[in-house]
């Protein structure tokens, strides 16, 4: 049976973002930034909720709409990186520049 019209795939447009969504997009993003900063700073009293918190950030401006590959570029992470850390499958804290926070 060949196609009609109503079945023929229909071509996706890439819409403009709007400027609301955009500017949730970068609060998101800055966000992380700060998140991911102050697990930087982080020490052995606070590196677990502060190290949840950050992941939590980074979750939050994947899901923005702003997408791996933009935030990735954004906080300076790898995109492989940041999709293991979004996903779950590699803790932050495993992550943390100071080797003696690492474990738990």
């Amino acid at each position: 049976m060949p196609p009609t019209a109503d079945s023929a795939p229909v071509p996706t447009v890439e819409r403009p973002v709007d400027t609301a969504t955009l500017e949730r997009q970068r609060a998101r993003i800055r966000a992380a930034q700060a998140r991911l900063a102050a697990f930087i700073a982080s020490t052995a009293a606070d590196v677990d909720e502060v190290a949840r918190e950050a992941e939590a950030a980074l979750r939050a401006a994947v899901s923005s709409g702003a997408g791996v590959e933009r935030v990735s570029a954004e906080l300076e992470l790898s995109p492989r990186a940041l999709r293991a850390i979004v996903d779950g499958s590699v803790r932050l804290r495993s992550l943390h520049p100071d080797e003696r926070l690492r474990s738990v």
